[in-house]
């Protein structure tokens, strides 16, 4: 009678404990949609070869922020009203935006050794009340992390992944990429070996994977490997449909494209009118926030017209 008894208690405890956490998976989901607007930076060795995918294996001197000041960064973000911010810590090309145990390809062996971009990012937003959160490639070229990836390379992932989840404090969410629709071919057991790690370094940060959405699948069979999908404009016009019930986070380009180019200060950038009452006004009612990239120039800092923009749009854009 009493093994029965125990048995029932910790099957209740168990029903109970499952209950707690997904309540808690829906408030911080419902916490994330309040945010409602977000800057987007890619900054990574691609800003200084005008590439989006550039090559594996440059010279990391090559990357070399003279001016670099996460701190206009993170000002003109807080112009425009943005409550978080999103860093490419790490793109295809495998260049690390902090100095990591697991490579060479990094910052500390770039110009601006000594510097750690990823902890400058995070307290300068932080300091402006703006939360940051990390994108991640999975995809790495430089360690030729590709195709299948083998449990050596998944231990090289997880390490690189708990240094910034255990050095850089609370993070919001982390963004992979390259997993499945680029470079890599996903697999289930290894997104949920990866998922639990990330869950166990922060149980409250949020995850998101491009991939899952161009799987072909039904959204409700791939909802459960992300705690929110992301929509990206720039892939097919990728939006957030009329009376989407996920959770989500949709991405656009305030420039032309994601990495800054030496064009980008004479082009026409995305206009207030678009980024306020086309987007954060009609995702708002598709249950989606506005992920707006803004990407800093080889200098390490926004170009003049993008501060201008974003303070414009603070003006008009009343969260």
């Amino acid at each position: 009678m009493k093994t029965i008894k125990l048995f029932f208690t910790l099957f209740f405890v168990s029903i109970l404990l499952i209950e707690g956490q997904s309540q808690s998976l829906e408030k911080l989901r419902k916490d994330f949609l309040k945010l409602k607007f977000g800057m987007f930076i890619h900054f990574n060795m691609g800003t200084f070869h005008e590439k989006e995918w550039v090559e594996p294996g440059q010279d990391p001197k090559s990357f070399n922020p003279a001016k670099l000041d996460c701190n206009q960064w993170a000002d003109a973000s807080k112009s425009a009203h943005m409550k978080y911010a999103v860093l490419t810590t790490k793109h295809h090309d495998g260049f690390c935006l902090w100095n990591s145990k697991t490579t060479t390809y990094d910052v500390a062996s770039s110009a601006v050794a000594g510097r750690d971009i990823v902890k400058e990012f995070c307290d300068a937003f932080r300091s402006r009340g703006v939360e940051p959160h990390f994108y991640f490639s999975i995809w790495d070229r430089q360690l030729g992390i590709e195709k299948d990836i083998t449990p050596e390379e998944i231990e090289i992932i997880k390490a690189q992944l708990k240094e910034l989840l255990t050095n850089y404090g609370k993070i919001g969410s982390i963004t992979f990429d390259g997993w499945g629709n680029c470079g890599t071919v996903w697999k289930q057991e290894q997104h949920d070996e990866i998922y639990a790690f990330i869950k166990s370094l922060q149980p409250q940060i949020l995850i998101t994977d491009h991939y899952q959405l161009r799987r072909g699948l039904p959204l409700d069979s791939v909802y459960k490997n992300v705690d929110f999908f992301h929509f990206e404009e720039p892939w097919n016009d990728e939006w957030a449909p009329p009376g989407n019930k996920y959770d989500a986070q949709q991405g656009q380009c305030i420039q032309s494209q994601w990495f800054w180019k030496k064009k980008f200060p004479q082009e026409k950038l995305m206009s207030v009118d678009n980024i306020v009452n086309r987007h954060l006004a009609i995702l708002k009612k598709r249950n989606c926030n506005f992920l707006l990239n803004c990407a800093p120039n080889n200098d390490g800092l926004m170009d003049e017209n993008v501060v201008k923009r974003l303070a414009e749009v603070g003006r008009a854009y009343k969260p």
